[in-house]
């Protein structure tokens, strides 16, 4: 049903670094969009597909030295530096790169030049311990986000193991903006290898956080920052010999370096994940705790200013037990009269829905963007999302 990317680590595709501007998703904010927003600006990069890169010296920021094209790449934003960094993805390696958004220039931080390093496995080391030799191994679509000390996390994705082996990966890994290193953050040998020889995941008791707990290997999972920890919903993954859809959610603690499984889907523990779920939509606006997105991959994420988690769309399962594009937006509450419940906000429950484009610029009840997975996605200081492309 849901094809695995096999071959996507040795293709190449190109990069840009670049602010993008698509549809607005309205907060508090009035619906003008300002004039300054609908021009676009190339910031770096080149103009050819599949640029090889350079590769200067390490840890120098220089006006020439830029990444591979590559597409799949983990990311992160750090407001206090003003720093983009990118990680690894397919047309790369496990090169870690910084760019600066005052100087422009990218700086090569950690990790191998692909023209010498084609999937480079991973350096573990020891548990809990940094050091400038460890890496995650080469992979594509994992899931980031920032904790609270502007250090980067990473879990998983589609990549290579320890051993030099391609599958699916659950294992945690913190990088240290400051000393450059990485460190993985795991506590099972197993979650070192990829695919079918991961460690059996563990569900544990629903919203109890305990050291046995992990879920499955997967990639393109939906994930969200709430709090400096990592919310994260579904994915890419391998199970009962077939390559599926979850709708499975997670959280990770980095200060207790714990996962805890939080019971919202209808997953039994004792049995683990079911595989393609078929999403419970209930009543448009109400949530419930039946109320759950089906599985799907690649959705587009973003958190709001009281930590409440969104979803839009993706690839996956919809009311019907179809699989397709998704247009379906949905939110997880975190805290209220709703607390850890998912609502149904808007979109279709069916897949591949068309999208309703209205006037140019103008909000209104019946716009809705089309089914599609992929999305780039922002929130701008007035609490707006905005959405742009997808597949």
């Amino acid at each position: 049903m849901f094809a695995t990317p096999v071959n996507r680590l040795s293709i190449t595709f190109a990069i840009a670094a670049f602010a993008l501007i698509g549809c607005k998703g309205h907060g508090s904010s009035s619906n003008a969009i300002p004039q300054a927003l609908t021009n676009w600006t190339w910031e770096a990069g080149t103009q050819a597909a599949s640029s090889p890169g350079y590769y200067p010296a390490q840890g120098t920021a220089t006006s020439t030295g830029q990444p591979t094209g590559r597409t799949d790449a983990m990311s992160w934003w750090l407001d206090s530096t003003g720093q983009f960094w990118v990680f690894s993805g397919t047309g790369a390696s496990n090169d870690m790169w910084s760019f600066n958004v005052s100087s422009k220039q990218w700086t090569w931080v950690s990790g191998e030049n692909p023209s010498s390093a084609i999937l480079a496995p991973g350096v573990y080391g020891t548990s809990g311990t940094g050091a400038a030799a460890n890496s995650p191994g080469q992979r594509v679509a994992g899931a980031t986000w920032v904790d609270s000390g502007g250090n980067l996390w990473l879990f998983g994705g589609y990549g290579v193991d320890a051993n030099g082996l391609a599958g699916y990966l659950n294992d945690v890994w913190s990088f240290n903006t400051t000393t450059g290193w990485w460190t993985w953050e795991g506590n099972n040998a197993a979650q070192q290898n990829a695919g079918k020889l991961a460690a059996t995941p563990s569900l544990g008791t629903p919203n109890v956080a305990a050291a046995s707990n992990q879920p499955t290997p997967r990639s393109y999972a939906a994930h969200w920052n709430s709090a400096g920890n990592l919310y994260m919903f579904g994915g890419l993954s391998y199970l009962n010999n077939a390559v599926v859809v979850q709708n499975d959610l997670w959280q990770f603690n980095p200060t207790t370096k714990l996962w805890t499984y939080i019971g919202t889907a209808p997953v039994s523990p004792a049995t683990g994940p079911s595989p393609n779920p078929t999403g419970v939509y209930g009543t448009l606006g109400a949530s419930t705790a039946l109320t759950i997105p089906g599985g799907r991959q690649a959705a587009t994420t973003w958190t709001d200013n009281s930590g409440n988690l969104w979803l839009f769309g993706g690839t996956g399962i919809d009311g019907n037990g179809a699989n397709g594009k998704l247009n379906d937006l949905w939110k997880y509450s975190t805290s209220g009269t709703s607390a850890n419940q998912w609502t149904w906000v808007s979109g279709a429950n069916t897949v591949n829905t068309v999208g309703v484009y209205g006037t140019n610029a103008v909000a209104a009840p019946t716009n809705q963007p089309g089914a599609r997975s992929g999305a780039v996605a922002w929130v701008d200081s007035s609490n707006n999302f905005w959405l742009f492309g997808g597949y």
